[in-house]
């Protein structure tokens, strides 16, 4: 279907150490959302001006929250996508792509758009860090004039970490959510220590298996992603198909193991979840 790149309502409030709110209309299928960085010129910010400026991003739906990112992971994830194939990062833009690019066909990409007919609120918060460069924020939709219902998506989601010393750490908390939730990626971010290997046991079976960085970014090139620096990036979803994720339905334990030669103090991991999967 012909998707329209529509202009919204900016977002309103930029001032240094201010919360930015922005609201979209919840008509039709919205398969992504732009927000479009400008100087008091009109002229875009780069990569290195948006990440000083702007901070943490959160998206809300009905409420719920549906994103919680970094300027700097959601630009990382653009890259991490869109590298390979020529379409990574550009001045002025931080993308937040719905229906998902990784899929064979645009009609297993739709799968993941947002749907509206039972959404009453749509809205994006942003964190202003500063204002040197960054005067306002123009948001963008690629939306369809379908009725739909907001069924199966994905969501990102921040779980901070902390290790104050060198070793393997084991992580049991991300949650497992229930039967309608499924794991596409693990996305650990690290900007200082020194990771070298992880596993990832589901109900205490070796899914991933110290795994290090090249083997890991061997891997992940095989299958049109591009590792990035100060991450190590446990992708389920490599076949690139609808199956390509780590249901939960059945899990009991999910856990980690991150192996660091060099404490990274705080850190976090981002985790790509479908929402919204058929129990059968």
């Amino acid at each position: 279907m012909f998707r329209q790149l529509i202009k919204q309502p900016n977002i309103r409030g930029i001032a240094a150490g201010a919360v930015a709110t922005g609201e979209i209309p919840t008509n039709g299928t919205h398969y992504g959302t732009y927000l479009r960085c400008l100087s008091a010129a009109g002229v875009p910010l780069t990569r290195a001006e948006i990440i000083a400026d702007i901070g943490d991003i959160v998206v809300r739906i009905n409420g719920e929250q549906i994103v919680e990112a970094s300027s700097t992971f959601l630009l990382d994830l653009q890259k991490y996508y869109g590298d390979s194939d020529g379409a990574g990062n550009v001045d002025g833009i931080i993308p937040i792509n719905w229906a998902r690019r990784l899929f064979a066909t645009d009609a297993e990409r739709a799968l993941f758009a947002l749907g509206m007919a039972d959404v009453n609120s749509f809205t994006i918060d942003v964190k202003i860090l500063g204002v040197a460069v960054l005067s306002s924020i123009e948001v963008l939709s690629a939306v369809t004039p379908e009725n739909r219902k907001l069924g199966q998506h994905v969501r990102i989601a921040r779980f901070p970490q902390n290790l104050a010393a060198a070793g393997v750490q084991e992580i049991s908390t991300l949650p497992k959510e229930g039967d309608t939730v499924g794991y596409m990626a693990l996305h650990v971010s690290y900007p200082v220590g020194t990771l070298t290997k992880a596993t990832v046991k589901v109900n205490n079976t070796n899914i991933i298996e110290d795994v290090d960085h090249n083997l890991n970014q061997v891997v992940l090139a095989d299958n049109k992603r591009t590792a990035q620096a100060a991450y190590m990036h446990l992708d389920f979803g490599c076949s690139n198909d609808l199956a390509g994720f780590l249901p939960m339905a059945g899990v009991k334990d999910f856990r980690q193991q991150l192996t660091f030669t060099v404490l990274p103090g705080n850190y976090n991991i981002y985790a790509e979840r479908i929402f919204g999967l058929s129990v059968k």
